[in-house]
């Protein structure tokens, strides 16, 4: 990143801001179409960060100078969750850099379209002391977002293959035309089944989970149709296949496509090609 462009702020968070939106705007792409520059909001925009010119697709970035671990501070919790529903959040870039550095060293995309209720946690109310006392904050938990929906951009301070970021959310934008709630079941079932770590399951070992997701779907008392039909689609995106007496296979490796809580390259990285 630029440091001259922060010379004149004596804040480190503000001298963050100031490069990481620069270093976004020279840098960043468009995964939704062959864009390979993103504009610039308006200042004061509330949520967006970044749009593109050429299909108009939203963008909020957020930047943080420790790893990306398994949760990222966010929002009010009640927004977050009316945004979720109505289908009105961008997509997330989440960029993790070097301090000492000032060097870009993981950026990973969320697309719009990844989220469920279940990746938002809720977080205690600020205190009574608090400027804003009783607001309630929210945290992202990324474990809860399938690698599917991880989609790399910078792994390690080497930038990822576009093409592969671009083929994913291609891949995956076929949640888009779901509802919310039909798409949460959807991502959670996949999140579950990529948690078996197995290139072929059963289905009686997703059985073994309705548990977990009847609690992320209180309202929903036939779990067990709901999973078969997630796996429906799941089938039809090309992600899975049925191998007959209720066997599954994945129609590619289990990949995380942006690291969580970890360090390290992963797949899909050129590292011809530093930040």
């Amino acid at each position: 990143m630029d440091f001259s462009l922060a010379a004149r702020f004596s804040s480190a968070s503000q001298q963050a801001r100031v490069m990481t939106e620069a270093w976004a705007q020279e840098n960043l792409y468009c995964v939704n179409c062959e864009s390979e520059h993103l504009c610039a909001a308006p200042p004061n925009t509330q949520v967006v960060d970044f749009t593109c010119r050429g299909c108009a697709e939203l963008f909020q970035l957020k930047s943080q100078s420790a790893p990306l671990g398994r949760r990222v501070a966010d929002s009010g919790y009640d927004a977050m969750c009316r945004a979720i529903r109505s289908n009105q959040i961008p997509n997330l870039i989440l960029l993790h850099y070097d301090r000492a550095k000032w060097r870009v060293e993981d950026v990973m995309l969320i697309p719009s379209f990844g989220f469920s209720l279940a990746a938002v946690e809720k977080r205690k109310p600020l205190g009574p002391t608090a400027r804003r006392a009783g607001w309630v904050g929210c945290n992202i938990l990324l474990s809860n977002i399938p690698g599917d929906l991880r989609l790399p951009l910078v792994v390690s301070s080497q930038v990822a293959e576009s093409f592969l970021a671009r083929k994913q959310y291609r891949t995956m934008s076929a949640l888009r035309s779901l509802s919310a709630s039909s798409r949460g079941w959807l991502v959670d079932v996949l999140n579950v089944a990529r948690s078996l770590n197995k290139q072929e399951f059963r289905l009686s070992e997703l059985y073994a989970q309705d548990q977990r997701l009847g609690a992320l779907h209180p309202q929903n008392l036939h779990v067990r149709p709901k999973i078969r039909q997630q796996l429906q689609r799941l089938r039809d995106m090309g992600l899975l296949s049925f191998a007959g007496d209720g066997v599954y296979r994945w129609s590619a490796p289990r990949e995380d496509y942006a690291p969580i809580g970890t360090s390290g390259k992963q797949s899909g990285c050129s590292h011809s090609k530093p930040v």
